[in-house]
C-alpha cells in the first residue's frame, strides 16, 4: 500500500526522547519519567520543547547524529530554518523535515513503486514518463514524489543545478521550482489529498516554495556537510 511520510513529529523514537531529556537534565544516565511521558505526548509543548534553542545546540553540535533519528534531527534544522525565514506553519516545517528525513535514509521512493527499485528522477521529463499508463491513484503518489523530489534538489543542492544548467544547459532552479510548486498543487487537489490530511498543506508549500527553498539553502549551507 502506498503511503505518503509528511510529518517527523509522529515518527520520533524512545532514543529521541532519552536525547531530549539529557539535554535539558545533563544527566546522560537518566531514565523516562512518567511526567514527562504526557509532557512529550501533548503536541504544543512538544512543538515548545523542540524549538527550544539548548536543544538547538544540543543537535548542531552532535559529533555523530545517528544518535538521534533523521526525523529529529531535521526538524529541529529545518524548523528553526523556515522560522527565521517567516514560515511560522509548524505543519509545512513537518512535512518538509519528514521528506529530507526519507531522502536521508536512501528510499525516497518510500516503497511506492516496488517494480522500479532503482527509479532516482532528477528530470522533469523522467516524471512525466513515468505518469504514461498510470491509474489516478498511482498518479497522485508520482505527483508527490515529484514535489518533494525537486524539494529536495532545489533546497539542498542548488549548485548542482546549477552547475548542471550552465555546463549542459539545462533548466535552472526556477525552473525546478516551478515543476514542484505545480505538483504540489496537482496533488492537493486530488481526493487521496484528503485521505492523508494534505488538502491545505500542500497549496500552502507550493505558495511558499521560493522562501523554503531558499531556508533550506541556508540551512545546507550552514548545518550540513552534504
Amino acid at each position: 500500500m502506498h503511503t505518503v511520510h509528511s510529518t517527523c513529529l509522529e515518527r520520533l523514537t524512545p532514543q529521541d526522547f532519552l536525547f531530549i531529556e539529557t539535554v535539558f537534565s545533563g544527566n546522560a544516565g537518566i531514565t523516562r519519567s512518567p511526567g514527562l511521558e504526557a509532557f512529550f505526548e501533548e503536541r504544543n509543548s512538544l512543538l515548545a520543547i523542540l524549538e527550544e534553542d539548548k536543544l538547538f545546540q544540543a543537535i548542531i553540535e552532535m559529533p555523530y547524529p545517528l544518535g538521534v533519528s533523521a526525523e529529529l534531527y531535521f526538524f529541529v534544522l529545518v524548523r528553526r530554518s523556515l522560522t527565521e525565514a517567516g514560515i511560522d506553519e509548524w505543519r509545512i516545517a513537518d512535512y518538509v523535515a519528514a521528506t529530507l528525513a526519507l531522502h536521508a535514509t536512501g528510499n525516497p521512493m518510500s516503497g511506492a513503486f516496488p517494480d522500479r527499485p532503482d527509479v532516482d528522477f532528477t528530470y522533469q521529463m523522467d516524471f512525466l514518463e513515468a505518469m504514461e499508463g498510470l491509474s489516478a491513484y498511482d498518479r497522485f503518489f508520482l505527483q508527490v514524489q515529484c514535489g518533494n523530489q525537486f524539494l529536495v534538489l532545489t533546497g539542498l543542492f542548488p549548485k548542482f543545478l546549477e552547475t548542471r544548467a550552465s555546463r549542459r544547459g539545462a533548466p535552472g532552479l526556477r525552473y525546478y521550482e516551478s515543476v514542484a510548486r505545480q505538483a504540489y498543487l496537482s496533488a492537493g487537489e486530488h481526493p487521496l489529498a484528503d485521505e492523508f490530511d494534505l488538502r491545505r498543506l500542500y497549496p500552502q508549500l507550493a505558495d511558499c516554495f521560493n522562501e523554503t527553498r531558499q531556508a533550506l539553502n541556508r540551512m545546507a549551507d550552514d548545518y550540513l556537510f552534504l
